[in-house]
């Protein structure tokens, strides 16, 4: 989940304390003084946060040794158009409008933060979804969805049969997608790629079917919602592959897949081992193959009790639920790498400094030295 907000003093104080516990950690030679001193002064050193972004990707790479614990803060376009107070039609609809305030954006960012906010096509989250057909419904104050392309479970069969023949770079709103991508290569030489992962089934045919609907028919029209899951798979799988081609994705320097979720949470253990767990694993097969190849899951909301699946799908890295700590996940996934565990509202938004600075703590601590935390909200 996106950080809410841009106190600076807030987000430093989870940055200088990520940025000095890897001597409690990592440097067992230093004495219980110099660990407990490092601990008092950690609010009073200074910090060079152009650097500490510049060495981030390092603490990233967690396969080799690292110089300190690494931080994930994304500030993506709810963010920006919060803080700019900016029309989010506009932002998410025209292409200069959401260039010029990304720009614009970042200089605060870089000057604050040393934090930059760079060039990229942002429809929110509603791109992946949209190949299935569904009108895009914009508002000003709020992040674009998606009207459901069915409204009756015996509408599924025409859907899936319209989308087994249509050519997906032709559908939604990927066409403005790649225009967009090559206005960003040719005006700032970035050369987007897209297809590392995507939304994950429960969220996708909610988005279908609108959420109500599809947690609804998954218990009454289960055969329906079968065809539907079976049609998701067969689309995503072409969907990822042309992307992948068409944005030219380096898929051998970035092996792995992952997928956002958040209304996996709102169904039970069985309904999803029984539709979904199938499907998703079956991607993660696909393209995160080998041993320690990323299997990454995204999911805001209550996730505790999917953690077996998880394990049995080979996930090993999370960024989920807001209501658990990293002691939890752990328990259930000893291997997993845990993307969080800062609640992002309660504490990061409502929270006072040293709130923020207590869950950084608690959060550096039970993920041990094991290299098992990236610093961030859950």
């Amino acid at each position: 989940m996106t950080s809410p907000l841009i106190d600076s003093d807030i987000v430093q104080i989870q940055l200088y304390y990520a940025f000095n516990k890897i001597a409690i950690f990592d440097n067992i030679k230093q004495s219980k003084y110099l660990k407990n001193y490092k601990r008092r002064q950690v609010m009073k050193m200074p910090l060079d946060m152009k650097k500490f972004w510049e060495t981030n990707p390092e603490c990233l790479n967690l396969n080799n040794s690292i110089p300190r614990v690494p931080v994930s803060i994304t500030l993506d376009g709810d963010w920006i158009c919060d803080f700019l107070k900016l029309d989010n039609v506009r932002y998410y609809s025209d292409f200069e409008y959401q260039q010029e305030h990304r720009l614009q954006c970042s200089k605060i960012t870089e000057r604050e933060l040393g934090y930059s906010i760079l060039p990229e096509v942002d429809f929110g989250v509603i791109m992946d979804a949209s190949i299935y057909g569904g009108i895009v419904h914009y508002e000003s104050n709020a992040t674009p969805t998606l009207k459901p392309v069915v409204n009756d479970p015996a509408e599924i069969d025409g859907l899936v049969e319209r989308i087994d023949q249509a050519n997906l770079l032709d559908q939604g709103l990927v066409p403005l997608y790649l225009e967009w991508r090559s206005k960003i290569k040719s005006r700032f030489g970035i050369e987007l790629t897209y297809g590392d992962g995507m939304k994950g089934a429960a969220t996708m045919l909610g988005q279908v079917c609108g959420i109500t609907n599809f947690l609804t028919w998954i218990v009454t029209d289960p055969e329906q919602i079968h065809k539907l899951a079976d049609c998701w798979l067969r689309t995503t799988q072409r969907y990822v592959k042309l992307m992948r081609r068409e944005t030219n994705f380096p898929e051998q320097l970035m092996p792995g897949f992952s997928f956002y979720s958040d209304v996996a949470g709102m169904l039970s253990p069985s309904l999803y081992r029984e539709f979904l767990l199938a499907k998703e694993t079956q991607m993660y097969d696909l393209y995160a193959p080998s041993p320690g190849d990323k299997r990454f899951y995204h999911a805001d909301y209550h996730m505790l009790h999917h953690l077996d699946a998880f394990r049995e799908m080979g996930v090993n890295q999370v960024n989920i639920d807001p209501y658990i700590d990293p002691a939890q996940i752990l328990a259930k996934l000893p291997q997993a790498i845990v993307y969080g565990q800062i609640p992002p509202t309660k504490v990061l938004l409502y929270g006072t400094p040293e709130e923020v600075m207590v869950c950084a703590k608690r959060d550096i601590e039970q993920a041990g030295p094991g290299k098992h935390l990236v610093l961030c909200t859950a």
